[in-house]
């Protein structure tokens, strides 16, 4: 494929790169990382570089040239980082969390390194929403203006768009679980409950995390990062980002909600049996000592030898047990 190629040994996993050049029309069409390199000198072309699944040694071999501030590096490898935006001499290095799929809880970010010329994009994990910029615009859509402004803004409010559908299928699927909680609570799996509590609140850290992002962005002072033409757009994405946010918000409190419910939902049915059990025993105590009065062998009991003796006892158990049946009912204890 023209403008990709692999940096790497076969034992090793390869470091996919991927070069775009912006023509004068603002289309993107494929180019060669050698002309990539050779445009640094010119000073005149507008690049994007997407590398993706990058090893560390030749990532820093590739970006040894581009003579970056060695702090840039040294944030990108550091795995606890979250969530990160710095200017440097010539360079802004942008660090935001980024989520994959809906089903997907694992961490993953994407790195933006703003350059005068030049965008670098790098992620661990092949993401379809970059594919599908490099896709749409090198035919049908073109960009706002020839600057890496225009890029970062794409690649932004195509990130926003994507997790606000991730907000609205967190939304879906927790309205289904409380419209079958509202039919009949017993046909809610906890399960299902449980299973979307992480992911909702993974989205919502990825959501936080990037607000932060986009909003420095709009402070930020940079040779090589300028948002003038681009600064109602990046406000847009952000008040975009915030309404997600929310949503996700609104999300966790609900799920939380439903959550409750159904817990007490379950401890009202345990305390029913208990009640009808508690009803059971003071039910069958008083015929349980009437049975263990008669049960004695004592050797003189008058009734014992009572023609009409059993029968009657019988009858006295039968009118006690229903009698405090029907006590129980008229205090609404067998609802």
């Amino acid at each position: 494929m023209a403008g990709a190629g692999s940096i790497g040994n076969e034992e090793e996993r390869n470091m996919e790169v991927k070069v775009f050049c912006l023509t004068d029309k603002k289309y993107l069409e494929t180019a060669t990382v050698e002309a990539f390199f050779a445009s640094l000198t010119e000073n005149q072309s507008l690049y994007w570089v997407d590398i993706v699944q990058p090893d560390l040694p030749h990532l820093e071999e590739f970006m040894l040239p581009l003579g970056l501030h060695p702090l840039i590096m040294e944030e990108y490898k550091d795995p606890a980082a979250g969530s990160h935006i710095a200017p440097y001499a010539q360079a802004l290095f942008i660090k935001l969390p980024i989520q994959l799929g809906w089903g997907n809880i694992n961490r993953y970010h994407l790195s933006i390194i703003c350059l005068p010329r030049a965008i670098i994009t790098i992620h661990e994990s092949p993401v379809s929403m970059l594919e599908n910029i490099a896709r749409e615009f090198s035919a049908a859509i073109r960009f706002h203006s020839m600057s890496t402004s225009a890029i970062l803004y794409q690649i932004l409010d195509r990130l926003i768009d994507e997790n606000m559908a991730f907000v609205l299928e967190a939304r879906r699927q927790i309205e289904s679980l409380d419209e079958a909680f509202d039919q009949e609570a017993d046909t809610v799996p906890i399960d299902q409950i449980l299973a979307l509590k992480p992911h909702v609140a993974r989205l919502s850290i990825t959501l936080e995390d990037q607000r932060h992002c986009v909003a420095a962005l709009q402070t930020v002072e940079s040779e090589a990062f300028d948002i003038t033409d681009f600064r109602e757009y990046f406000r847009d994405s952000l008040a975009h980002l915030e309404y997600a946010l929310r949503s996700a918000g609104r999300q966790q409190t609900h799920l939380a909600e439903l959550h409750q419910h159904y817990l007490i939902s379950l401890q009202e049915k345990t305390n029913g049996r208990i009640r009808l059990l508690t009803i059971l025993t003071a039910v069958f105590m008083p015929l349980t000592l009437i049975t263990g009065i008669y049960g004695m062998n004592f050797r003189y009991m008058p009734e014992i030898a009572w023609h009409f003796g059993y029968p009657l006892v019988i009858v006295v158990m039968l009118l006690l047990a229903g009698g405090l049946l029907w006590m129980f009912y008229r205090k609404g204890w067998l609802k």
